[in-house]
């Protein structure tokens, strides 16, 4: 079937060169389109794992950001993100809240920006990644669970 395909395709788009019908040409054809596909499925797979990973120029800068069904005072934030030496650190301002928090430390790992902020004597896992593009991330806290953060580049 597939190579009824190829020789289809080869007498349409007039390559003769793969329509040659020499002993075990057809296998050296073969081997080619696998070759093909398997350089094409490799390359996707790079591309997609690359493309989840965060780049340092895309994440620095302010951000606004929305906690959605976060506490009243906590749901919009402005974060700072600067990078020095391989060492992320992020200043937090609570909007509704007007409170700040300076050089918040955060780690590079696997892709994705990951730190401890204590909000209120709590303990809250921030995590940030890019997606499709999109920066987001998550605000995880014992008493509340996981919420869901979005961010847009502040235009300050």
């Amino acid at each position: 079937m597939l190579k009824d395909f190829l020789k289809k395709f080869c007498r349409k788009y007039k390559i003769y060169y793969f329509c040659q019908s020499k002993p075990n040409q057809e296998r050296k054809i073969m081997k080619k389109f696998y070759l093909f596909l398997g350089l094409i499925l490799i390359y996707s797979l790079l591309s997609i794992a690359m493309n989840n990973k965060i780049s340092k120029e895309r994440l620095e800068g302010k951000w606004n950001v929305k906690v959605t069904n976060a506490p009243g005072g906590y749901q919009d934030y402005v974060i700072d993100i600067n990078e020095n030496d391989g060492e992320y650190k992020a200043d937090i301002f609570f909007v509704e809240a007007n409170s700040k928090m300076f050089n918040q430390k955060l780690m590079l790992k696997d892709g994705k920006l990951t730190g401890d902020v204590v909000v209120d004597n709590e303990k809250v896992e921030l995590t940030i990644w890019e997606e499709k593009g999109v920066v987001q991330g998550t605000a995880k806290s014992y008493s509340i669970g996981t919420l869901l953060m979005t961010f847009t580049r502040s235009k300050n």
